[in-house]
Order: structure tokens, then C-alpha cells, then sequence
């Protein structure tokens, strides 16, 4: 307890000088480590929940921003160049029967040279590559499923975008199922947008997303999603459901990016982050 002395002459008394004290009360001890104990808890509790709801704002600028990159490019590729489905390189895409792994290779680098000739001039800063593999951009680990399945190894070989930013974005290409004449179309090209690159979690659904750019009429560069492609119209017809899109963002994590997107760009409480 400390005490302070207060001196003051009073007229008229007989006394010259009189003190009076003032007592002025503080903490003691105990009572300021129990206060520092109960902030500790409670730092402990809501400290987490301040970094992930952090983390979670962060990876939607990244992914809105890298969203509308990628949106803008396509549609002014299409400006100069015409609607996709009349691109030339589309229209001699590779179309086999058996589609074999030198097929699919063959048309992973038909994707590539599509976006390099159509793409990329419209993506200031960006660099290319065709051949690169997931170890010479950097990559230290592969690239997971959310379920632990690999998506992409270190020696997964894919062209590449590289976007000022840092974002990387492997380019692939999907097949269509086999025409009443067993033949095969391209029906889209995937972008896989890593918002982290090489440094993140390399996880898909976490920091990886998936987004397609469908061979179809009024197309939109979109988030993978359950979709169809009539053959006769060309047009592209989405079919899905929250609850479709949340159930595969749980396993794969394929999903993700258009849950996000239907949930008007938020990251939800049910999201599995």
C-alpha cells in the first residue's frame, strides 16, 4: 500500500505545519496474475479464430482478383479473336477413339499453345512456359487433394502461367465422353489457379482452385462445376447444387472455388477450411 504525504499550513492553529496522508489504493500480486491469467485464456481462445478468419480474407482477395485476371483476359481474347468455339486451334483439336496418354498429352499441349496465342498477350506481366515441371517452378511438395490424393507431383510436367502477382496457374484439358461414333472432343481447358504458389499449403480447395474455360457458345471463364455441353447447340447448361458443390469441396476440393463463388464470395462457417 503506498501513502503520500499531503502538508498544509492551516491558519491559525498553533501547530506551524500538520500532515494528513491520502491512501491511494493498487493492485497486489495476486491480483495482477490472476488478470494476466484470464487475458492469457482468453487470448487463447479467440487468437485462433482472429488468424483464420485472417487467412480466410486473404485467400478471397486473392481469389476474386486472380478470378477477374483471368475473366477479363478471356473476354478480350474474344473481342479480337471471336467467340471460343470458333478458335482454330479448337476446331483441329486432337479427336481419337482410344484417347491414350500420348493423346492426352497432345492436347495438354493444344491447351498451352491456346492460351499462349490467345491468353497470355492479354495478361500483362505474365510469363510462359510449356514444358515446366511442378519442381522447376519451385515446388518443394506436390500439389494435394483435400482427401490426400495427389493431384499434381514434382515432376508433373504442364504448361504454365506465372502472373505478376505470383500466382501460378497449370493449364489442362478435358476430354468429352465418346460420340456415338466413339470419338472424342475437347470440351474445356482447366486452370488451375495456385493463389500461393510454391510457398502455400498446396492443397486444392485451400490455396488451389480449379476454373474452366468450356469450348461453348456464350462461354465464361467459371469454377469447376458439374455442367453439359450439348454437341448439336454447343451451349453449356450448369447443373449443380449447393449441397453437391459443399459435399465434393469436402473431399476433392475441386468444387471450392464455385461454392465460394454461389455463396456470394464469402468462405462459410460449413466451408472446410
Amino acid at each position: 500500500m503506498f501513502k503520500k504525504a499531503i502538508i498544509s499550513s492551516i491558519p491559525g492553529s498553533t501547530n506551524t505545519d500538520k500532515c494528513f496522508t491520502k491512501k491511494i489504493s493498487a493492485f497486489t500480486l495476486a491480483e495482477v496474475l490472476i488478470t494476466l491469467g484470464i487475458i492469457g485464456v482468453v487470448a487463447a481462445l479467440t487468437l485462433p479464430m482472429l488468424i483464420q478468419n485472417y487467412q480466410k480474407h486473404v485467400t478471397l482477395n486473392k481469389l476474386k482478383v486472380n478470378f477477374s485476371i483471368l475473366s477479363n483476359a478471356v473476354r478480350m481474347a474474344e473481342s479480337e479473336y471471336g467467340e471460343i468455339t470458333t478458335w482454330e486451334e479448337i476446331l483441329n483439336a486432337y479427336n481419337n477413339t482410344d484417347y491414350t496418354d500420348d493423346d492426352k498429352a497432345a492436347a495438354k499441349s493444344q491447351a498451352g499453345a491456346i492460351v499462349k496465342k490467345y491468353l497470355f498477350p492479354h495478361l500483362s506481366g505474365a510469363q510462359f512456359s510449356e514444358t515446366k515441371s511442378l519442381a522447376q517452378l519451385g515446388y518443394k511438395k506436390p500439389i494435394l487433394y483435400r482427401n490426400g490424393q495427389t493431384f499434381a507431383g514434382g515432376t508433373t510436367v504442364a504448361p504454365s502461367l506465372v502472373l505478376k502477382n505470383g500466382t501460378v496457374i497449370f493449364i489442362g484439358v478435358d476430354a468429352s465422353p465418346p460420340d456415338a461414333d466413339g470419338k472424342r472432343v475437347l470440351l474445356t481447358m482447366s486452370l488451375n489457379i495456385d493463389i500461393d504458389g510454391p510457398n502455400g499449403a498446396n492443397i486444392v480447395g485451400k490455396d488451389v482452385f480449379i476454373a474452366r474455360i468450356p469450348y461453348a457458345k456464350n462461354t465464361r471463364f467459371m469454377f469447376n462445376q458439374p455442367y453439359v455441353i450439348y454437341r448439336d447447340t454447343k451451349k453449356m447448361e450448369i447443373q449443380t447444387t449447393r449441397t453437391e458443390l459443399l459435399n465434393r469441396c469436402n473431399t476433392y476440393g475441386d468444387y471450392c472455388g464455385a461454392l465460394i463463388q454461389m455463396d456470394g464470395w464469402q468462405i462459410k462457417d460449413d466451408y472446410p477450411w
